[in-house]
């Protein structure tokens, strides 16, 4: 049989931020396999919905079983109407592979955020996740209840159901429509939340008026950093604060430019944007606590 693997520097990743497609061909007795293919993921390319495209190549290579880090809702979605089959697998491919010969892995039966799941809100595609699904401990000091929150680059609303729970009201936004679909399946009950289709560097959010800004695996990806900064800083209050969580540098995986917590202080503090504290949220992960001094 064959099988999809997402890889980014010999690991498995989310099916919108590998590198390459590699087609593995098992042997169905010996179980002995062999790489017949490598070729760059299309993913790398797409505007939205990127997991989406990743799949469709497998596809079109006569795949039906994919081994990925993480799957987020639209790509869930896609993939059980064509029906692939979608195992999940934290780690080196070698690893995944002998998992999945030895029957060791699970088909996934809904989306499957990973230790390294973020996103890229700003261009489509959905946030990263820590660690721990529904692990929101690490955030819970820096919120309070009547707060108004912004999340930039929602995706398909991990954050969002965390930050409902405290907002007077939430902004969820993201440019990528089947994200916010998801969101809205999600969420449009809730009286507080404000769901925006919008690209995070020209929103529609009131100057002034966010006691709190977050960000997730999506600034390393925006395009127009200085836009997207000014943007944060119009729509927060003066003392208001931005948690941004990042990748490692460090880190074998994720998307090919990572920045450093410096880095990140860099960019901002030419906004009168001032570093109160650091978070390590995962292995993979960090979160820089941004205060807006002016």
């Amino acid at each position: 049989m064959r099988i999809a693997i997402s890889v980014s520097n010999g690991f498995v990743s989310g099916p919108g931020e590998g590198d390459e497609v590699w087609i593995i061909e098992i042997e169905d007795n010996s179980g002995n396999y062999r790489v017949i293919e490598r070729y760059e993921n299309p993913a790398r390319y797409a505007q939205q919905v990127r997991g989406v495209f990743m799949l469709k190549s497998v596809v079109d290579h006569g795949v039906n079983t994919v081994i990925l880090s993480e799957i987020g809702a639209p790509a869930y979605r896609w993939a059980v109407e064509k029906g692939i089959k979608i195992y999940i697998f934290e780690g080196r491919v070698e690893d995944a592979i002998k998992s999945f010969i030895e029957g060791k892995l699970t088909e996934a039966q809904g989306p499957a955020p990973g230790q390294h799941h973020g996103g890229h809100g700003h261009h489509g595609s959905h946030h990263r996740h820590t660690e721990d699904v529904g692990n929101y401990d690490f955030l819970k000091p820096y919120v309070s209840n009547g707060m108004v929150i912004a999340d930039l680059g929602c995706g398909d609303g991990y954050y969002c159901n965390f930050f409902k729970d405290y907002a007077s009201r939430l902004y969820c936004v993201d440019i990528d429509e089947a994200a916010i679909e998801e969101v809205r399946r999600r969420f449009s009950n809730y009286g507080n939340v404000v769901i925006l289709n919008e690209d995070v560097t020209n929103t529609s959010i009131p100057s002034g008026g966010v006691d709190l800004a977050f960000m997730s695996n999506i600034f390393h990806d925006i395009e127009d950093k200085e836009a997207a900064i000014k943007e944060v800083s119009r729509i927060l209050r003066p003392g208001g604060r931005l948690l941004i969580i990042e990748f490692k540098k460090d880190v074998l995986f994720g998307p090919p430019f990572k920045l450093s917590p410096d880095e990140v202080e860099q960019y901002f503090s030419r906004e009168g944007f001032v570093r109160e504290g650091y978070v390590e949220v995962s292995p993979y992960h960090y979160m820089l606590v941004l205060k807006r001094s002016k």
